[in-house]
């Protein structure tokens, strides 16, 4: 039997040379059964810095974690990308009852604005000018790209032999992970959530970006090839039945976004219809699918726990 340790707020500082040794249903992807496999010999709250990946290695992200006591090497993980108040630790503390309950690891890294400004974190750095689209960075600068290397060392970190890990982002985390889904080409995700996003990028290949994707691929054959791709993905689009404020702060209204509708709420809808329709004129398999929750307006503690919840039963 393995001994067992409480880790709390332990910083791990993983520099570029240290090496750490440590489609058509909507329903979630299958997650491995948590009871299985061997106790895990961390348990509880801890952090570490993520400089590891070259393109971002001058760029370090404060990542936080928590492994309930009941974790195993089999226990699923999952991200949460947190909004644009930036409060990785507090998503993750809101959070630790429902991981607890549903036996499910939470990690959370924290796109702070020193390094990574809107355009790096919610545009995903695709441009050097996202809002104008101008100056496509190489795919390797996309930031979510980051996600797989920062799993990996958090895998070793905690003797994990998980291979895939499911994807939580809100308000604008949902900035993140919704175009994470119609361009990430390489990652190991297996879920994506996005909960409570302000706009969208559609994946409208006639519209330029940020509102959709036409000047991104360079062919009609890699558009199609990456919609395929995007489509087959189990992506859920939550929203709160009460996150209908057009006036709600942050929420944005230029008439590209107000054209999807003057809510969260109804540009939701409107982001899954646009899915809906250019999946049937591609003639592609679609598996994305919309909920709203309950009695909720525009909360990420709230809808955080629907997620683990949905996925996690």
């Amino acid at each position: 039997m393995k001994s067992r340790l409480l880790l709390i707020n332990t910083n791990i500082y993983v520099s570029l040379t240290l090496f750490v040794l440590i489609v058509a249903s909507c329903l979630p992807e299958r997650v491995p059964n948590p009871l299985e496999g061997e106790p895990l010999e961390l348990y509880g709250i801890g952090s570490f810095t993520f400089n590891s990946y070259a393109n971002f290695q001058d760029k370090p992200v404060d990542c936080y974690y928590f492994i309930p006591e009941s974790a195993t090497d089999q226990t699923p993980v999952l991200f949460l990308i947190h909004g644009n108040s930036r409060n990785a630790e507090s998503l993750i503390l809101s959070l630790r009852d429902e991981a607890s309950a549903s036996n499910v690891i939470l990690l959370a890294p924290e796109f702070n604005t020193q390094y990574y400004n809107f355009n790096a974190f919610g545009l995903c750095n695709v441009f050097q000018d996202g809002e104008n689209a101008s100056g496509l960075n190489d795919y390797t600068d996309w930031s979510f790209n980051l996600l797989d290397p920062i799993f990996y060392n958090f895998r070793s970190l905690i003797e994990s032999n998980q291979s895939e890990y499911d994807l939580f982002g809100f308000s604008a985390g949902a900035q993140f992970v919704h175009r994470m889904t119609l361009l990430d080409s390489t990652s190991h995700a297996r879920n994506f959530i996005s909960a409570s996003a302000g706009w969208y990028t559609l994946p409208d290949a006639t519209v330029n970006f940020p509102y959709g994707i036409k000047n991104i691929h360079g062919s009609q054959t890699q558009r199609q090839e990456q919609l395929f791709r995007s489509f087959s993905r189990k992506h859920f689009i939550l929203i709160g039945s009460e996150d209908n404020d057009p006036n709600a702060s942050g929420l944005r209204q230029t008439q590209e976004a107000d054209a999807q509708g003057l809510n969260r709420y109804d540009r939701a809808h409107f982001f899954l219809g646009r899915g809906i329709s250019i999946s049937g004129q591609s003639q592609i398999p679609f598996s994305w699918s919309l909920e709203v929750v309950p009695q909720v307006g525009h909360s990420g503690k709230e809808m955080g726990s629907f997620a683990i919840n949905m996925l996690y039963p």
